[in-house]
């Protein structure tokens, strides 16, 4: 697998309306990702301990780096059309990209998964 994990600040006017802010990201998220089925999976989780604490790191899963490469183009692709484009650039509004980075998993098998007590 291979994650591409961005760290994102939130903007003065995200931090002044969190509601709008969290509605605007689920609304972003299904407009964004519609139709990109090269992505597995998103994962999104607030940072709370730490250096820039409650910045968002967001995760997006590939099955390897030709449905990355896949995903890149059809992105490319789709900034031509000025309607997206102007959707897409509007999360200046409400986060900062501090920095994006690409994760795979290691060569064995790590990490397990427990089920939540009730």
């Amino acid at each position: 697998m291979l994650y591409l994990v961005y760290r994102l600040k939130l903007t003065p006017a995200a931090e002044a309306d969190p509601r709008a802010f969290w509605n605007w990201a689920q609304e972003r998220e299904k407009w964004f990702y519609e139709g990109l089925d090269t992505v597995l999976a998103t994962r999104w989780t607030v940072r709370t301990v730490g250096s820039d604490v409650h910045t968002l790191e967001h995760t997006v899963t590939f099955a390897d780096e030709a449905a990355w490469g896949r995903y890149r183009r059809r992105l490319a692709e789709r900034s031509h059309d000025p309607a997206w484009e102007e959707r897409r650039t509007e999360q200046g509004t409400w986060w900062q990209i501090l920095d994006a980075a690409l994760h795979s998993d290691p060569p064995v098998a790590l990490g397990f998964d427990r089920p939540r007590g009730e």
